[in-house]
């Protein structure tokens, strides 16, 4: 019945009460094994007979025979069913067995490895590595630790089991597992000299602009002449800010005279030379214009004090002449010069301040005139007296034989800003950031020497070279503009790692010994900047942006007179920091 088919076999039930097959058997013994020992013998004893077959099934005449031979069966643990390793002991259940498993096994026979090193319901417990084995593991510990109980790691402190593991001037830092052998800042530990070595920071790139090592530090510098400086982590690099805003406008068609340029010109036979332009100019000396067609046949016009002065020459004569009041007075003039018959007339204003005698034309109008403006050929040994002819100055309007300027001329002068002239500009040396000026200064013989420096300033950047004397690639002293703090103060930089003021009397000491070592030999002297020189040489190499005026020894510095200058440097102008009044009418362009 249904009942009966969900019982688990049972060898009275099946065997004995009723007739079983061997499959019947089989889920008796639940093994082969004892089936196949039990069926043969049960099938073949005549004393069980087949009754009821209604009821198809066998019923047991001699029972006790049935129970006889069950009783017979072997000892199920003989052979061993369990896994010899893994078993504690085996138990005979008569038709069945069990094995009972030693800790660290599992499964019917005991024949499964528990790993305890990844099994979550038998952990192992180790903290650090984990060794599983055949029905066991093994806890271990890394390298610096030891096993305090087979499963713990306790730190082994190497600091105080070797205690000269480490040399001076290096001590002993202990961490989990290892030890370190710590130099003071700056250097490192050579584990196989034994030694604290140089630490070269700059392979680690700790600086945004330039790293120089040095032994047990190192040092970041920034390109001040590309418009940086070193931020206050002593790292970095920012933008060097402006402190003051320049009323700097130019205009197009006013030409600055600081870079010469010439024009040629063919005279025709009824032409004769003429020049008029506005001019205005705080310089006292330079040249305004020189003409030429031969070496020999040349006119020039100039400043010199102040003063107009015109210098000749040609095949018929030679003269130099001066004349009419001082007119580098920052203001506009209108000035003419013009070649008349058996004349030369110059004018300022149109008010005649010299008339010259000149019984015959000055150029041939046969040959090209050739016109510089600011400036004189390479070849100027031919005039009476020597001039600078560096001019800062500016002109508008001009006319050149009687001819105004070409589209073609002024648009390339409109295409070039360095041509361009500031509208308004006060008295003084402009320096707009981009260059310098180098002088050749006699500062006294040996053990004799002298330096006074007085300067005007009015900075338009924070930061920037004033005054520096340069020898061998050294900078032994350099005034400079440099931040400090909220407001901008003019410091001392004397060949240090950084700037000092004057109230650190030690260090100012060794810096004036050694400034006086080197005034012994010859020294550059620059103002505005340094020239290309390594940035570690010293603290500030940004170029000065601002208004200076400067007296060296009690001569005042006239940057025309320089040994060379950069030409972004005005000599005798400086734009103003807000826009003047209005200008009259006689200031308007033409």
């Amino acid at each position: 019945n249904l009942f009966e088919e969900t019982k688990k076999g049972n060898l009275e039930r099946e065997c004995i009460e009723e007739l079983c097959n061997i499959e019947e058997a089989r889920e008796i013994f639940e093994n082969n094994l004892e089936t196949e020992y039990f069926y043969p013998k049960y099938v073949g004893d005549p004393a069980l007979v087949l009754l009821s077959s209604l009821r198809q099934s066998c019923v047991c005449v001699d029972c006790e025979i049935v129970l006889l031979c069950v009783s017979e069966i072997s000892n199920q643990c003989l052979p061993l069913p369990c896994y010899k390793n893994g078993y504690e002991r085996c138990v005979d259940g008569q038709g069945s067995f069990t094995c009972e498993c030693k800790a660290g096994w599992r499964g019917q026979r005991c024949e499964q490895d528990i790993n305890e090193c990844e099994d979550p319901e038998f952990p192992a417990g180790c903290s650090q590595k984990c060794h599983n084995l055949p029905g066991s593991f093994m806890c271990s510990c890394e390298k610096g630790f030891y096993t305090q109980d087979n499963i713990h790691c306790i730190d082994i402190n190497e600091c105080i089991l070797y205690r000269s593991v480490c040399v001076e001037p290096s001590q002993c830092i202990n961490a989990p597992g290892t030890f370190e052998c710590r130099c003071p800042l700056g250097y490192q530990y050579n584990m196989s000299s034994h030694e604290c070595v140089d630490l070269d920071e700059c392979e680690q790139d700790v600086c945004d602009g330039e790293c120089v090592n040095t032994i047990g530090s190192f040092s970041c510098h920034c390109d001040g002449r590309k418009g940086v400086k070193l931020a206050e982590d002593s790292r970095q690099c920012e933008k060097i800010p402006k402190c003051l805003d320049l009323y700097d406008h130019k205009h197009e068609q006013i030409l600055h005279l600081g870079e010469q340029f010439y024009m040629h010109f063919r005279l025709q036979a009824d032409t004769k030379f003429a020049a008029e332009f506005d001019f205005r100019t705080f310089d006292p000396e330079g040249v305004i214009l020189y003409a030429e067609s031969l070496q020999d046949s040349w006119f020039m016009l100039g400043l010199r004090s102040g003063h107009i002065e015109v210098q000749y020459k040609n095949e018929h004569s030679i003269q130099m002449t001066s004349a009419g009041k001082a007119i580098n007075d920052g203001q506009w003039h209108v000035i003419s010069v013009e070649e008349l018959m058996g004349s030369i007339t110059v004018k300022i204003s149109k008010e005649a301040i010299m008339s010259i005698n000149s019984p015959k034309r000055l150029f041939n109008d046969k040959l090209k005139t050739k016109v510089y403006i600011a400036g004189l050929p390479d070849r100027n040994e031919s005039l009476i007296k020597p001039i600078n002819p560096r001019l800062d100055g500016c002109i508008r309007g001009w006319n050149l034989m009687n001819q105004d300027a070409s589209e073609g001329v002024k648009e390339v002068f409109r295409q070039k800003e360095s041509k361009h002239c500031y509208v308004h500009v006060e008295k003084g040396s402009f320096f707009s950031g981009e260059g310098l000026a180098l002088f050749n200064i006699d500062y006294g013989s040996t053990n004799l020497w002298k330096l006074d420096v007085v300067m005007s300033i009015r900075p338009s950047s924070s930061t920037g070279v004033l005054f520096a004397l340069v020898s061998n690639h050294s900078v032994p002293l350099s005034v400079a503009v440099v931040t400090q703090g909220p407001d901008d103060a003019v410091r001392f930089s004397a060949d240090v790692p950084s700037c000092v003021s004057y109230s650190d009397s030690e260090t100012l000491s060794m810096a004036l010994s050694k400034l006086n070592s080197t005034m012994q030999s010859h020294v550059h002297t620059y103002i505005g900047g340094l020239p290309d020189l390594p940035l570690s040489v010293t603290p500030i190499s940004a170029f000065y942006h601002g208004c200076l005026e400067i007296n060296v020894n009690g001569q005042q510095l006239d940057f025309d007179e320089a040994a060379s200058k950069d030409n972004s440097i005005k000599s005798h102008s400086c734009p103003p920091v807000s826009a003047p009044d209005p200008p009259s009418a006689d200031t308007q362009l033409h």
